[in-house]
């Protein structure tokens, strides 16, 4: 009987730089076939809070990556079940029945992935099939990289020097090629799960697209990130987080772009780098602390802040009416096409938690069922950023005045006119901080005397 050799799909949706796709690739001799597999879980996805724009994201991508397969000779089957307890077993019912001789994966991060994936290990360590895991949501093993005491780093810039001196050896680094086929190309019909889509879509969602745009941004934008990236009516950001998101690319790939530019010392390309690595640092925290993914601060000290939880200010921040206009841009920008530029995410961040005093938990678990390009490690970090409850977080006393944030980062309202037409007719100063204005909120609260109370109640713990 012919041998199959099984990839796991995970976030890793591409051919490109794939070790696992590879290196079942390299077994597949005499007539061994290679079977690529994907487990669609919702029920597991409710629990992490992943939304539609996710699963839309994922169904992309998946699309793509089924047609890339199918011109490598490689089949591709998409498995539905509850949750990866009951995926895991149908995986390994597929194992059996396709008489698999081993599976391939990439290692992922956080509390309910490891379990899954000890539980899969054994499960083909007792069908007697070979395991090969490969590491891919970070460049560098986390275990590796450790200060001079043998400690995990909990502040970005060191672990930033200790990160560029694995360069020494740039092969690691290197990205994989896409593997050559394995047979004759074949027609794959793989059935997809409804999702609704969103009104715009202004991200490359699978491998495809992002490859386009890597090499988009790497020509024609990088040089600019660095004074670009924060201006939210400017194309000035890679658009790249999606693919990241879901592995349609991967961060070697962006790295190599970075390392093989003719102006790789650019301070563009050097701002660039220096957020890939912080992506990364949020992925090593995440191996370290797993515990993150249950909703705790890294620092429990934080946790007895008395958080207001009110829902009329959940609600309205959600929905886009607090009556700051730069914070009901973003949340409209969300609403409509599942991403949000990233100094805008700050500043509706900041403004939830130290403004309005609503627990950061609430606004990271909107933000995961919202985002096309959620990725928990990022969106953890970034809301304990902003909370000042994270490693290498913002201090507490250091708060986002949005309105001043507005005018420095979108001086001519042209991102707020987009989001918020009813303030299209004021002028570059007023729509900054508008009075009444027809159809539009009133702010929630007073900036000043929110900004005092705060400082207060974190000064006191």
């Amino acid at each position: 009987m012919t041998a199959t050799h099984l990839v796991w799909f995970r976030n890793d949706l591409r051919t490109h730089d794939n070790a696992a796709l590879s290196h079942a690739c390299s077994l597949a001799q005499n007539g061994d076939r290679v079977l690529a597999v994907f487990l669609w879980t919702p029920e597991q996805w409710d629990q992490h809070d992943y939304g539609t724009p996710r699963r839309f994201a994922w169904v992309d991508a998946l699309k793509t990556l089924e047609h890339r397969l199918a011109a490598l000779g490689i089949e591709f089957s998409l498995l539905e079940s509850s949750d990866w307890q009951h995926g895991v077993d149908d995986l390994m019912a597929l194992a059996k029945a396709v008489n698999a001789r081993s599976l391939s994966l990439h290692r992922e991060f956080g509390w309910d992935e490891v379990q899954r994936d000890q539980y899969a290990l054994a499960c083909a360590q007792n069908a007697g099939i070979d395991r090969h895991v490969f590491e891919d949501r970070v460049t560098w093993d986390p275990s590796q990289i450790l200060t001079g005491q043998g400690e995990m780093y909990r502040v970005v810039t060191p672990y930033k020097k200790a990160w560029l001196r694995q360069l020494a050896d740039v092969s690691l680094s290197t990205p994989l090629p896409e593997p050559k086929a394995i047979g004759p190309a074949i027609q794959t019909r793989v059935h997809y799960p409804k999702v609704q889509s969103l009104a715009q879509v202004e991200l490359p969602l699978n491998e495809t697209a992002a490859l386009i745009q890597l090499d988009r941004f790497i020509d024609l934008t990088v040089t600019d990130y660095q004074t670009q990236r924060d201006f939210p009516s400017v194309d000035g950001t890679s658009k790249l987080s999606a693919a990241l998101a879901n592995g349609a690319v991967s961060l070697r790939q962006c790295f190599s772009a970075v390392l093989q530019h003719p102006k790789r010392d650019h301070p563009g390309l050097q701002t660039w780098l220096s957020e890939l690595i912080w992506r990364e640092f949020y992925h090593y925290l995440l191996y370290w602390r797993p515990e993150l993914a249950k909703h705790q601060p890294f620092y429990s000290r934080w946790d007895a802040f008395p958080w207001r939880n009110d829902k009329a200010r959940l609600d309205a921040w959600q929905n886009g009416q607090t009556g700051v206009p730069i914070v009901d841009a973003g949340m409209r920008q969300l609403a409509h096409t599942g991403w949000m530029h990233n100094r805008v995410r700050m500043i509706v961040a900041m403004y939830l938690v130290k403004i309005l005093q609503v627990d950061w938990r609430l606004g990271e678990r909107w933000f995961a069922r919202s985002l096309l390009d959620i990725d928990f490690a990022s969106n953890n970090g970034g809301w304990q950023w902003c909370a000042a409850t994270g490693v290498d977080a913002a201090p507490y006393f250091r708060i986002f005045n949005p309105v001043t944030q507005s005018q420095r980062f979108d001086p001519e309202g042209n991102y707020i006119r987009r989001w918020l037409p009813e303030l299209s007719a004021l002028d570059n100063r007023q729509i900054h901080s508008p009075d009444a204005v027809p159809g539009y909120s009133k702010p929630l609260i007073d900036y000043q005397q929110a900004r005092a109370e705060t400082l207060a109640l974190f000064k006191a713990l």
